[in-house]
């Protein structure tokens, strides 16, 4: 019998780390992405989005491998577009964004 305590305290002490650890990992990508306007981002990267057309609704400054990379959530002809772009201005991509994020429907990558 208390063999079997030991085994379920065990059980609920691990579940307890494993969500501890979970959310640790998502305050932490929730911290490396940061809002910001159209004229807080580089000149070339303002540029890249600009030139796709449209109406710019979000941007999102975040790092990718150390690098600096902006997603810009863009409506061009009724349709929401996340356009991907590096700090130096480099498109990276641009897709459909689904906001059930399910499925990618890549406009041009």
């Amino acid at each position: 019998m208390l063999r079997k305590r030991w085994k379920l305290v065990s059980l609920f002490v691990l579940a307890g780390l494993v969500l501890c650890i979970g959310a640790v990992a998502t305050k932490q990508t929730a911290e490396q992405e940061k809002a910001v306007s159209i004229d807080q981002v580089p000149e070339a990267v303002k540029a890249t989005i600009l030139a796709q057309g449209g109406t710019v609704k979000e941007i999102e400054r975040e790092n990718e491998d150390g690098q600096a990379v902006y997603e810009a959530d863009v409506i061009i002809d009724g349709q929401k577009i996340e356009v991907k772009v590096a700090d130096d201005g480099k498109l990276l991509g641009k897709e459909a964004d689904d906001e059930d994020d399910d499925k990618d429907d890549g406009v041009d990558k």
